[in-house]
């Protein structure tokens, strides 16, 4: 009877220490990009808060003086969906939506258009 219980549990480390050995073989999954913040005159957009978000992950940077933005999140080793967002005051948001790392690309520079307000539509 006692030997049983130990050799249950043994059974039971050993698969645990397998699915561990798994986890640890396979890694983690991510997804990033970095690129510039620019103005629709290709003029580099200081200040600029850049998200990328991914599954339950989120990051977040400010671009440089030269536009430059990086950013990345660490998921679960999944297909990776979510949204890369760019805003500052004065533009309007950008906002693309990914579902593969395909579409978001290692470099992704984005646009920011000049936001419509009462006095500019006059």
């Amino acid at each position: 009877m006692l030997l049983s219980r130990y050799r249950r549990v043994l059974i039971f480390v050993v698969l645990l220490m397998l699915d561990f050995t798994s986890a640890c073989i396979m890694g983690d999954g991510g997804i990033s990009t970095h690129g510039r913040v620019l103005d629709e005159r290709g003029k580099p957009i200081k200040g600029a808060l850049v998200t990328l978000v991914s599954r339950d992950a989120k990051d977040e940077s400010f671009s440089g003086d030269d536009g430059a933005y990086d950013v990345g999140v660490i998921h679960a080793p999944v297909k990776p969906i979510g949204k890369l967002i760019a805003s500052k005051a004065g533009y309007q948001t950008y906002e693309k939506t990914f579902n593969s790392r395909d579409e978001l690309g290692p470099l992704k520079d984005i646009v920011l258009k000049t936001a419509v307000t009462p006095e500019t539509a006059r």
